[in-house]
């Protein structure tokens, strides 16, 4: 019980906090009054909560803010025959190039 508690505080020391929090879990279902156990698992649990808010303020503004939805303009009927009439006319010149090849 003892490797198993120094193997525990040894992962977590490194960074692997969810091995250690494994090993802990095994020696507490072994000793369940150890309150040794029961105060790293404690540990443990404070450290991945400090750990999401640094990173939640890490990240916070990385991708700004969310875009504003503007309403879309109003388009008026002589914009829109302009833009018909447009496309026509390069529609037409478009099938007479490809004739001429």
């Amino acid at each position: 019980m003892k490797a198993l508690f120094r193997r525990g505080k040894a992962r977590v020391a490194l960074g692997r906090t969810e091995e250690g929090r494994e090993d802990f879990k095994k020696l507490r279902k072994l000793t369940p009054e150890d309150k040794s156990v029961i105060k790293e698992l404690k540990l443990i649990a404070e450290q991945d909560k400090q750990l999401y808010a640094k990173q939640r303020e890490l990240y916070k503004g990385l991708f700004g803010p969310p875009p504003s939805v503007e309403p879309p303009k109003k388009l008026h009927w002589y914009i829109i025959l302009w833009n018909w009439l447009i496309a026509q006319v390069l529609f037409l010149f478009r099938s007479r190039t490809k004739k001429d090849n």
